[in-house]
């Protein structure tokens, strides 16, 4: 393809007039069409009516050649999802990303298609595969040797992959599955969910964990060439006021010996498993290690137990699951194009998706996606003759009728927060569904004809989608 006919097309592509593309590159024989050329068809036929198909087929016949290239998997994913094959499109989409993490139109497919391929058809299949296949894990479960287990986890792989990529767990030899969160928040609240649709037929057997949730017990433990007995590990926890959380001051010959790097990397893994993942997560505010034992200190397996009482007794509860613990957030309103900067005061129990939104970040609301879930918020207009505290009150209210009528008789998600501007009410949540959610909340929020509901992703630069409108003839005039 000459230059001139390189610059034409370029040209008719930017004014839409792609059948033209299509007119002229047609005329060429298939002997004689490059890689580039059938691309280019390719983006042609994907950019008119009913072309899609044809798109797709034309970049099979270079598959070989594409399977690398960031563009070819981004025609082939954009050809599959208007062609309703969210799955499919999902998996080009993401190798396009990987290919080319920076290209945002490829990001926001991958967010379209894992609206479309939601959590509770993901959570469906993996457990059908799981079923299917019982009789092979249990056989596979014990594995005789290294290239046994590596075709055992790559098996598991399969069924987890239904779900998402970004899947941790842990087996054991009893039959017992446990997930990873790896420091992800969110993972507190879909893990259990996904667990809560385990077949009935799984359980006389076969044991999951939403994640590790810790020992009394010591273990021998091995990091960074180092043996360690965490028996033998001395710890002091000072309680901090203001968060509910501890600084853990530890000793242990071994740790000591190595850098504080090392050694803080160490003992985190070793928090976790003596813990829980969920309780390290929630009450572990920093570590640091002490050069030789201090006053105060006990054996880490009793630290639980500590943090536990101490808790108690400044009249706070104790859980093991971040998600069940709610924090209170105060905010200074911003002049902003964003929502959510009038916010005075708010709840959340995922803090980190809060510092996610105001630093710019999507990086747990795209973690959250790559299951299927979503985290939103519903928006609403503060209503001008309602005060601070009542103004509160109607958030709090339209937060357990969602939660009550919707979220947990549906198991459909979580309302993991709020907040309260000088503008507008929030009322943050997870969801499973989010095609479903919002076909079952509208009717909901109708019951408030006063008001206006939006819904919005949990991050900046979102669009809005109206839940409901506001019945004027309900609105008090003077």
């Amino acid at each position: 393809m000459n230059e001139d006919i390189k610059k034409q097309i370029e040209e008719w592509h930017e004014s839409g007039n792609h059948q033209e593309i299509i007119d002229v590159l047609e005329r060429i024989p298939v002997a004689e069409r490059d890689y580039d050329t059938i691309g280019i068809l390719a983006r042609a036929y994907n950019n008119i009516d009913g072309g899609c198909a044809k798109a797709a087929e034309l970049l099979e016949s270079i598959r070989e050649e594409g399977e690398e290239d960031a563009l070819w998997n981004f025609r082939m994913g954009y050809s599959l999802y208007y062609l309703d094959n969210n799955t499919e499109a999902l998996r080009y989409f993401n190798k396009a990303y990987e290919l080319n993490p920076e290209d945002e139109d490829t990001l926001y497919f991958i967010r379209q298609c894992n609206i479309y391929v939601p959590l509770a058809g993901r959570v469906e299949r993996f457990w059908n595969w799981f079923v299917d296949n019982e009789a092979k894990l249990s056989e596979m479960i014990h594995p005789k040797t290294q290239e046994d287990a590596d075709e055992f986890m790559e098996f598991i792989h399969e069924g987890t992959a239904l779900i998402s990529e970004n899947m941790n767990y842990n087996l054991g030899g009893d039959y017992e599955f446990t997930f990873s969160v790896e420091g992800w928040p969110d993972l507190f609240i879909l893990y259990p969910y996904i667990i809560s649709h385990m077949p009935e037929s799984l359980k006389a057997k076969w044991k999951f964990n939403p994640f590790n949730r810790g020992t009394d017990a010591a273990f021998g433990f091995r990091m960074y060439g180092t043996d360690i007995d965490t028996a033998k590990i001395k710890v002091r926890a000072s309680y901090i006021e203001k968060t509910g959380s501890f600084q853990i001051s530890y000793h242990e010959k071994g740790l000591n010996a190595l850098p504080v790097n090392e050694s803080d990397g160490a003992m985190w893994v070793i928090l976790e498993n003596t813990l829980g993942e969920g309780v390290s997560f929630k009450y572990i505010d920093s570590i640091e290690p002490a050069a030789k034992p201090k006053d105060g200190m006990i054996p880490l397996p009793e630290l639980r137990k500590h943090i536990k009482e101490t808790l108690e007794a400044h009249d706070r509860k104790f859980f093991d699951n971040p998600k069940d613990i709610y924090s209170t957030y105060k905010l200074n309103p911003q002049e902003s194009d964003q929502l959510r900067y009038d916010v005075i005061i708010g709840s959340t129990c995922i803090d980190s998706i809060v510092a996610d939104y105001y630093n710019d970040s999507t990086d747990i609301f795209d973690h959250v996606n790559s299951f299927g879930a979503q985290v939103v918020f519903i928006a609403f207009p503060n209503p001008d003759d309602t005060d601070g505290n009542d103004i509160l009150n109607l958030r709090h209210d339209i937060e357990d009728i969602i939660s009550d009528k919707i979220l947990e008789p549906m198991n459909l998600g979580q309302v993991i927060g709020g907040a309260t501007g000088t503008h507008n009410s929030y009322i943050d949540l997870i969801v499973y569904d989010l095609i479903t959610f919002i076909h079952v909340v509208k009717p909901l929020l109708a019951q408030y004809p006063k008001l206006s509901f939006y819904l919005s992703d949990f991050r900046q630069h979102a669009g809005l989608t109206r839940l409901t409108e506001a019945d004027s003839s309900s609105v008090d005039t003077e």
